[in-house]
C-alpha cells in the first residue's frame, strides 16, 4: 500500500513538472491504474546436513591446566603413536599393539580426537571435561575423566586409557 501511494505521488510530481505554460489548455490526467503486487510464495529450503566442528582447545594461560588438557589430547588422538603417547599415559608398558590397533580403528572413523571443554586442577589430580570427536564431529559430548600428576608431569591413568580403548574395540591386554 505504501509503495502504491509513493508511486502515485511521484507520478503526480512528474506530471506537474511536465505541464505546459499558463496559456495552454488545461488537461486532466487520470491517476494511473495500479495492480496488486504478485503474491509471493515461499518454499522450504532443501534439507542439508551440517558438520559441527568442535571447538579446539584454547590454552588457558595456566600451565597446569594446559598440561592436563595436552595429556588427554595426545593420549586419545588416534593419529599419535605409542612413542608419542608414552609420556602422557600412566604405565603404557605392553600396550604397543593396543595403540597400533587404535590408530587403525581411528583411521576408519576419519580420526578420533577430543576437544577439551574444562579442566579443574586439585593438587596432584585434575578433573577434565571433554567431547569425543570422530572425524572432527562431536559424537560423545561432556565426557569426564581424571589426570594424575606424577614426577614427569600430568598423565591419563592407565585404567581410563584402557577403558577408552575397550570402547574403541581395541582392549588392553590383561595385566
Amino acid at each position: 500500500m505504501k509503495t502504491t501511494a509513493i508511486l502515485f505521488v511521484a507520478m503526480a510530481l512528474v506530471l506537474a513538472a511536465c505541464g505546459g505554460s499558463d496559456d495552454e489548455a488545461a488537461t486532466t490526467t487520470a491517476a494511473p491504474t495500479t495492480t496488486a503486487a504478485p503474491e509471493t510464495t515461499t518454499t522450504a529450503a532443501p534439507e542439508t546436513t551440517t558438520t559441527t566442528e568442535a571447538a579446539s582447545f584454547i590454552p588457558s594461560g595456566d600451565p597446569e591446566m594446559d598440561a592436563v588438557a595436552n595429556a588427554y589430547m595426545v593420549a586419545f588422538d588416534s593419529t599419535t603413536g605409542y612413542d608419542t603417547k608414552l609420556p602422557y599415559v600412566e604405565d603404557l608398558t605392553g600396550l604397543e599393539e593396543t595403540v597400533a590397533k587404535y590408530m587403525e580403528q581411528g583411521e576408519t572413523m576419519g580420526g578420533v580426537t577430543i576437544a577439551v571443554t574444562g579442566v579443574v586442577v586439585n593438587a596432584d589430580t585434575a578433573d577434565i571435561t571433554y567431547d569425543l570427536l570422530f572425524n572432527n564431529n562431536p559424537i560423545y559430548p561432556d565426557l569426564s575423566g581424571t589426570a594424575l600428576l606424577i614426577d614427569d608431569g600430568w598423565v591419563v591413568p592407565r585404567t581410563e586409557f584402557c577403558d577408552m580403548m575397550a570402547s574403541a574395540r581395541v582392549p588392553c591386554p590383561a595385566e
